[in-house]
């Protein structure tokens, strides 16, 4: 079962982890309310898309940016300093909805959000290396897919509820108590210990980069993402994961498909949705509950892309399935195998990634997951206007099985990392 016992040996993480999921509640509630209070105040559903496009870019800028500054500055301070920042847009967005209520100012507002939010998202994903014992990194890996699941499915339905008997200021005004609560608990936290690296280290001019050359101390941010990105290119391992990582998120498309799937084989009943929805998030929290196996798998790398192809053939399942009941069971057994992958391409990248890069390889794994799923819904979408919506979700899964054994068997290296091996490098 999970491992609890990163939350119940280390303050510091504790605390954390606690102030992580309750920024991920923060921004699941901007995200529902945003819309709802822009679309009340307008009628206009361009202007809804916009801002949601301004949320985006905001999250998008701030997650690459976010990993250049996680391995530049204190990580710990960063955290957070990002963090007061969010508590502060959350107040400037109540108070926006209270009083000027004013459009532009909300765009602002949430890119201000945005880019704090994940700017400490990253700086919070960068740290917690230093504060747990790396051989704990799947436990934490699992807990932070929990708090995230949670969130995703909690705190939409929380903002929807409290604009529907309140208004969006309320939903704002809640986030800036919650931050603010947040900071306190941050505030008195201790700094990370256990003797291992608390901050990015100082570079040593004449020591070796990780690429093998000299690093360059005046490096600038684009540069410092370029350094990121070589080392992703030049480490087998890493890469494997996030090429796994662009297939696995392109299954994220399939969502999109479910409106149409239910309208076409289950007359449109629109409990049936929400029970398809909530399938596949009772199967993430179960899988991620069960995950505490994984540590111990032999050939974590193999089993990875295994379990890829195994989501995707679940999902088609659950497309072709002549009955809801059967379409339910084949969704919660996918969530629970996609919660595991989500484990492990987590532990895998950390436990593979030197501690001065650990910021921008999550910022880049983070970014990629944010393109990974659009790009999904966009191709699934396209492949629903072609077969029809009935086919459209077993269809798309099935080509989608096909891709993920073919990306399995060019992945070697990844297939070939041993639990040894992990723990050598861990050591």
């Amino acid at each position: 079962m999970l491992d609890l016992s990163p939350l119940r040996e280390d303050r510091t993480f504790r605390n954390l982890f606690v102030g992580r999921t309750i920024l991920l509640f923060g921004v699941g509630v901007v995200a529902v309310t945003v819309p709802l209070e822009v679309y009340t105040r307008t009628g206009s559903t361009p202007t809804v898309g916009l801002v949601s496009a301004v949320e985006s870019v905001a999250f998008l800028t701030g997650f690459l940016a976010g990993g250049v500054l996680a391995d530049r500055t204190d990580r710990w301070r960063l955290v957070r300093i990002t963090w007061a920042l969010s508590g502060a847009s959350f107040a400037l967005l109540a108070v926006n909805a209270a009083v000027w209520e004013s459009t532009p100012l909300t765009a602002l507002f949430v890119a201000a959000n945005g880019l704090s939010g994940s700017v400490c998202i990253t700086a919070m994903l960068a740290v917690m290396p230093s504060i747990v014992d790396r051989s704990k990194l799947h436990a934490v890996g699992a807990l932070n897919t929990v708090s995230l699941r949670l969130g995703s499915v909690l705190a939409p339905v929380l903002g929807g509820l409290t604009f529907a008997v309140g208004s969006a200021a309320w939903n704002y005004v809640a986030g800036a108590a919650a931050a603010a609560v947040t900071w306190l608990l941050l505030a008195v936290t201790p700094r990370p210990g256990h003797g291992r690296i608390a901050t990015p280290p100082v570079e040593d001019p004449e020591a070796p980069g990780a690429d093998g050359s000299a690093p360059d101390t005046a490096e600038g941010p684009l540069r410092a993402l370029r350094t990121g990105g070589r080392f992703v290119l030049g480490e087998p391992a890493v890469l494997g994961v996030m090429v796994a990582g662009v297939v696995g998120m392109l299954g994220g498309g399939s969502v999109v498909l479910v409106p149409a799937l239910v309208a076409a084989r289950f007359d449109g009943l629109p409990v049936a949705v929400g029970a398809i929805y909530a399938a596949l998030a009772l199967g993430v929290v179960l899988g991620s509950l069960a995950s505490g196996w994984v540590r111990r798998h032999p050939r974590p790398g193999l089993l990875l892309l295994a379990l890829m192809v195994g989501c995707f053939a679940l999902y088609a399942l659950a497309g072709a399935a002549p009955a809801l009941w059967l379409t339910l069971v084949a969704l919660v057994a996918a969530g629970a195998v996609n919660a595991v992958e989500e484990v492990l391409r987590y532990a895998l990248l950390q436990l593979s990634t030197p501690d001065a890069l650990l910021g921008r390889v999550n910022s880049l794994f983070s970014a990629q997951a944010m393109g990974g799923a659009a790009v999904g819904a966009l191709v699934a979408g396209t492949v629903g206007g072609i077969v029809g919506d009935a086919d459209a979700l077993w269809v798309y899964n099935a080509v989608m099985t096909v891709v993920a054994f073919l990306a399995g068997a060019l992945l070697r290296p990844l297939r070939r990392i041993t639990r040894e091996s992990v723990e050598e490098r861990v050591a």
